[in-house]
C-alpha cells in the first residue's frame, strides 16, 4: 500500500522550504515539520546569489526575491582604514548570468516570502513537531512525530525522509552518518545596526586590521547593514568549549573598540547582536536508503563567501527532480538506485569543495603569524587590485563566489565523451541576445533539448513522442562566444545542467542509449 505522504521533509528553513515547493511543482505529496514555534526572527545568511535567483525562476520566485532583496553592486577592501580596492561585482557578471549581483536578503525575509507561497498552495509548516526516530523498511519509511502543543505522538508513513533539519540533524544522527570536519577558534559576532556613515554607501566593505577583521554587507533599508567580524581575537589555546559560559556575556559595547580600531564608523542603533562558533564540517554520507540529508544537515562552511545556504537551496532543487521522478516513473529496482545514488555522488562533492575553499578563505582571513600578516596585510592588497583589471579575474571570482561554477562533470547522469569549452554536466551558459535570451525557457521543471543552428526534425519527433520541449535557436556568434556548438543538440535535465551534448548523425538513437541506460525509459 502507497504511504499517504511520500516525501517526510524535517525543517522548515529555506532548503526545507525550497524541496517542499519544487516537490509539490511536480506532484509530490509533502509533509513538512518544524521544531520552532515560527519561523526565524533573525538570522545569519544574508546573501543569495545569482545561481540561486536563476533556479527560483523555475517557480516564479526570482521576481520576488529581487522585490525584497537589495543588488550589491561592488565590494571595497580597507587595510588599516586605507582604502585599497573596489571590486564592482556588478560589472563581472554581465556577460555570465541574467543576475550580475549579489542579492542580500535576510534569511528571515526569505523564508517569509517561501513558507507564503507555501500557504498559498494549501500546504503549512506543522510546527512545534519533534521528529523521535524513523525505521526505514527498506520500501517505505515510519516515522514517530511528537507534537509538543499536546503531548502527543503520531506515526508518519512516507516513502522518503529527508532531513533538513540543520547542523544538529536528527535525520544524520539516525541514519548513522558522521560529521566530519573541525570548529573554528575564533569566536564570530553578528549585528544588525543603523548608520549614517559614509561606509554605509551601499556597497560592501571588508576592512581588514592586523589580526582581525570586519564585514560590512547593507540590505534593504537605507543605512542598516550586517555586521560581521571576530569578537576577540584568540590569544591561547584554550579550547573553545571551555569558555562557552563567557561567549555569552559578550555584548556589542566589548567588540566596539575593535570596530573602531578597523574603521571610524558612528553607529546610530544595533537592532540584534549575536555570538556564535563556526565550522567546516561535511557528513560522510547524504544518503542512506530511503533517508536524505540536505542543507546544514549534510554541510556547513566559515561564513566566508555567503555559501552556506546557497549550497543548501542547490541540494534541495537537485533532490527534488530525482525524487519526483523515482515516485512518477515505473523504474526498476537499480535504475531508481542509480537515479537516487546521484544526489549524493553530485552534491557531496560540491560541498567538498565549497568547504575547502571558504576554509582556505576563512584561514586566510584570521590565521596568526608573519606570512598570514604579510598576506592580509601587504599581499592581497597589492594582488587585489591588480586582477581585477583582468577580465579572465573577473570572469572566475564572479563563477566562484555565484555559484555559477558548479558542474556535474563526471556525474553518471552525464554523457561521457563529449568534449569543448562546455561539457555535460556543466550549467547551461546564458545568452544575451537583442530579442531575449536562452534562458527565458528554462521555466519548467523538465527535461528539454536545445539546438543552437539548423533545426533538425527527427529530433523534434522524438521529443514529442517522450514529452520532452525542444528550443531551437537561430545560430549566432554570441553562442560560440559562450562556448555552444553550432549545430549541437544539448540535452538538459529537470534542473537545467547539461545531461548530453549530441552532434552528427544518429542523434535519436543516442538519445534513446542515453535514457535506457539509466532505466529513465526511452
Amino acid at each position: 500500500m502507497k504511504p499517504q505522504t511520500e516525501v517526510l521533509i524535517t525543517g522548515a528553513g529555506p532548503t526545507g522550504l525550497v524541496l517542499a515547493l519544487w516537490l509539490h511543482k511536480q506532484g509530490i505529496k509533502i509533509r513538512i515539520i518544524d521544531q520552532a514555534e515560527s519561523p526565524a526572527k533573525n538570522s545569519r545568511a544574508l546573501v543569495v546569489h545569482a545561481r540561486i535567483i536563476e533556479m527560483y525562476r523555475q517557480l516564479d520566485l526570482a521576481d520576488d526575491l529581487l522585490e525584497i532583496g537589495y543588488k550589491l553592486p561592488a565590494t571595497n577592501l580597507w587595510v588599516h582604514k586605507q582604502h585599497k580596492a573596489r571590486i564592482p561585482l556588478g560589472e563581472f557578471g554581465v556577460e555570465l548570468t541574467p543576475y550580475p549581483f549579489m542579492l542580500t536578503v535576510p534569511q528571515d525575509e526569505h523564508e517569509r516570502m517561501l513558507e507564503k507561497r507555501l500557504n498559498d498552495l494549501g500546504i503549512h509548516v506543522e510546527r512545534r513537531m519533534k521528529l523521535q526516530g524513523f525505521v526505514d523498511h527498506g520500501s517505505s519509511i515510519s516515522a514517530t512525530l511528537f507534537r509538543e502543543v499536546d503531548g502527543i505522538s503520531e506515526t508518519c508513513d512516507a516513502s522518503f525522509i529527508v532531513g533538513c533539519d540543520g547542523a544538529h540533524s536528527a535525520v544524520r544522527h539516525a541514519i548513522g552518518a558522521k560529521y566530519e570536519g573541525e570548529t573554528y577558534k575564533p569566536l564570530f559576532y553578528i549585528a544588525d545596526i543603523e548608520t549614517r556613515d559614509e561606509v554605509a554607501n551601499g556597497e560592501g566593505n571588508l576592512m581588514i586590521s592586523n589580526d582581525t577583521f570586519n564585514l560590512i554587507v547593507p540590505y534593504n533599508k537605507e543605512g542598516h547593514v550586517r555586521l560581521v567580524g571576530i569578537t576577540i581575537p584568540d590569544n591561547n589555546d584554550t579550547h573553545h568549549n571551555e569558555s562557552t559560559e563567557e561567549e555569552h556575556k559578550i555584548t556589542f559595547d566589548d567588540v566596539r573598540p575593535q570596530i573602531k580600531e578597523a574603521m571610524d564608523m558612528e553607529i546610530d542603533k544595533v537592532n540584534w547582536f549575536s555570538t556564535y562558533r563556526s565550522h567546516h564540517r561535511v557528513a560522510d554520507k547524504f544518503r542512506s536508503n530511503r533517508a536524505f540529508l540536505v542543507g546544514d544537515a549534510a554541510h556547513i562552511h566559515s561564513p566566508v563567501g555567503g555559501q552556506g545556504m546557497n549550497t543548501g537551496i542547490m541540494d534541495a532543487i537537485n533532490l527534488a527532480w530525482k525524487l519526483a521522478t523515482v515516485l512518477k516513473m515505473d523504474m526498476e529496482d537499480e535504475a531508481k538506485h542509480q537515479l537516487l545514488e546521484s544526489y549524493e555522488s553530485e552534491r557531496r562533492a560540491f560541498a567538498l569543495k565549497i568547504v575547502t575553499s571558504t576554509d582556505a578563505g576563512f584561514t586566510t582571513l584570521t590565521s596568526k603569524g608573519i606570512f598570514p600578516h604579510i598576506l592580509r596585510n601587504w599581499l592581497i592588497p597589492y594582488l587585489v587590485p591588480l586582477a581585477v583589471k583582468f577580465e579572465h579575474a573577473q570572469t572566475q571570482i564572479f563563477r566562484g563566489g555565484s555559484q555559477l561554477i558548479c558542474n556535474y562533470r563526471g556525474s553518471s547522469l552525464s554523457q561521457k565523451g563529449a568534449a569543448g569549452v562546455v561539457q555535460p554536466g556543466d550549467r547551461l551558459p546564458w545568452v544575451r541576445m537583442d530579442q531575449g535570451d536562452n534562458f527565458s525557457m528554462l521555466r519548467d521543471i523538465g527535461w528539454q533539448i536545445h539546438v543552437y543552428g539548423e533545426t533538425r526534425p527527427l529530433v523534434d519527433a522524438w521529443a514529442q513522442r517522450m514529452n520532452i520541449k525542444t528550443f531551437s535557436f537561430q545560430w549566432d556568434e554570441q553562442y560560440a562566444k559562450s562556448g555552444l556548438t553550432k549545430d549541437g543538440v544539448y540535452l538538459l535535465r529537470p534542473d537545467h545542467y547539461i545531461a548530453g551534448i549530441f552532434e552528427g548523425p544518429s542523434i535519436v538513437s543516442r538519445l534513446n542509449g542515453y535514457f535506457s541506460a539509466r532505466g529513465l525509459g526511452c
